[in-house]
This record gives structure tokens, sequence and C-alpha cells, in this order.
């Protein structure tokens, strides 16, 4: 057998595996999610991670938590196309077992919705709340999820605000109706497709992963950041990195030190138990330094024009 051969027999056998896996979950209601490529799961900043030193325990719960999260938002994107989808079948008729595209039943609408989402539901009522994993209570519904009333025998999909939509009966159109008292005491159920089964963690691992947040978000500005030499001129340059001008001390240079020729030139110095000024320290001129020291002639020469000495 050739390798292209071989390579068509294997793409046969994961195509046969993948239809029988397709098989199976509509045979048993299980609920297939399809990967939104834009929504794949997330990567921590391995820098960050790193220099946190964490131990691998804590690790572990930190992928594991992060992994779970990003399942989350995917689902809450996958559940704004299935809204968008149901929205824009609002007036067509009700047909008992049509799932679109002209007319629907409830879970043929339920089922056309969320395939449009990304996640692959079974075709009647039943299935479709056994085949999901993630169940949720009245008071905890976020659009998208389905509802089910009379015994789980129909199903709508809430959209926010306490209304939900769905192809009511024969004889009527898809709408949006106010999830009111009457409708309350018929729940019987609901779901959220596309999340991952529902798991607690602790308020310590969460707030450790957003404190990596905060530092990848931190870490990434910083390398935004333009260089000194890409700077925009209405951004002014670090003053340490400013021409100093000669003669001129720096603003950021140290105080002189008490009891020097600077310090005394700065200001008086006090005694160290800071109640009256210290002497100044006295100064001695060396006359051997000063050639004027040296002169022995007349004091007229050396005064100024005009000035008439006393």
């Amino acid at each position: 057998m050739s390798e292209g051969d071989t390579g068509q027999a294997r793409a046969a056998v994961r195509k046969q595996r993948a239809l029988r896996a397709a098989v199976t979950a509509a045979a048993t209601g299980f609920v297939l999610a399809a990967p939104l490529s834009s929504h794949a799961l997330a990567e921590l900043n391995p820098t960050v991670l790193r220099s946190m030193h964490l131990d691998s325990a804590t690790l572990k719960k930190v992928r594991a938590y992060d992994a779970y999260r990003t399942r989350e938002a995917g689902q809450r994107h996958r559940a704004k196309r299935a809204i968008s989808f149901a929205r824009r079948q609002i007036g067509k008729p009700y047909r008992w077992g049509a799932d679109g595209p002209s007319g629907y039943d409830c879970s043929g609408l339920a089922m056309a919705a969320w395939r449009r989402g990304g996640v692959h539901l079974p075709r009647v009522t039943y299935a479709q709340y056994r085949g999901v994993r993630r169940k949720v209570g009245l008071s905890d519904l976020k659009p998208g999820d389905l509802i089910f009333f009379h015994g789980r025998s129909h199903v709508g999909m809430y959209v926010g605000n306490g209304r939900f939509l769905h192809a009511p009966h024969a004889g009527a159109r898809v709408r949006i109706d106010k999830l009111g008292g009457t409708r309350k005491r018929q729940f019987a159920g609901a779901v959220r497709p596309g999340a991952p089964a529902y798991r607690e963690w602790s308020a310590s691992v969460k707030e450790l992963v957003r404190k990596i947040d905060r530092m990848s978000a931190q870490e990434e500005e910083a390398d935004q950041k333009p260089p000194d030499n890409q700077r925009s001129l209405h951004i002014p340059p670090p003053t340490d990195t400013l021409p100093k001008s000669p003669g001129k001390p720096s603003e950021h240079a140290p105080d002189p030190a008490p009891g020097t020729a600077a310090g005394a030139a700065a200001g008086p110095d006090t005694s160290p138990d800071g109640a009256n000024p210290a002497p100044r320290p006295s100064y001695k001129a060396d006359p051997s330094r000063h050639a004027w020291a040296k002169y022995v002639g007349p004091a007229d020469d050396l005064t100024a024009p005009g000035h008439v000495p006393n």
C-alpha cells in the first residue's frame, strides 16, 4: 500500500469514528458542542506564572479555573448567536415536527437556534433536557437558557428581562412572551447548552487568577510603550535623560553634608540637638596661593578708578 493510500485509509477511519460518535450522541441525547476557533482556551501569561513561584497544586487549580471561566465566556458568546438567530425567526408559523427555515415547532426552534450557536442538541424536548449537563434554576436563568414547561413537553429560550422566545402551538407564530406567574407554575426545569458542568471555586483561587490577569495587563502595557527615541512631541522625556549644564548641580543631587563648604553656603548648620546654630568653620586664606597677597606697593594702585581712599 502506498503512502497516499495509507493516508486516505486513516482519514476514512477518522471519519467513521466521528460518524459513530455523532450517531451515538443523537441516540443517547448527549449534547455536542462544536468548538469555536475564536474562543479557544485562554493561556495564562507564562512569564507572570513563573514569577509567582506557585506550588504544583496551586498551579493546577489556577489552570483549571482559567479553563473553566474561558469555557463560560465561550458559552455566553454562543448564546448570543443562538438568540440572534431565534429573534430573526419571530413571526414564522408553528409547524409540528418542523425545524425551519419556513416554520418551527418548539424543540425544532431550540435545536436550530443553538445549532447556529455551535451546539448540537437532540431533536425532542425530553432528550434536550437530559442531554445538557448544566441544569439551572428558575432564579438563575441567563439569556440563551432553555426553559421547559408542562412536564418538559414544551420548551422556550430565555432572552432576558423575564421574557422567553418560543413557538407556542398550532395556529400561532414564533413570538416572545412574558415569564409570568402562570408560566412559572408550569416551570419544569432549565438547562444551559454549551456550558461546563457547574463547579464551585474557592475565593482565593479566583483572586489569584485576577491578580495574574492584572499583572499580565501591566506587563503588556509596558511592552507597548515606545522607546525614548520614538516618543511623541507632547510626551516629555524622563528627567534623568536631559543634558546637564556644566557647573549647574543636578536637581536630583544629594544635599551637601553638614559642615562642608557646600553645606555652609547653602544655609546655617545646626547643632546635633537642633537648639542653636552651630558656629561656621573659620576660613584662613593661604597667601602663597594668591598672587595679590604678595603685592607690597602703594594702596592707591589697587583702588578702582574714581575711588578716593580714606
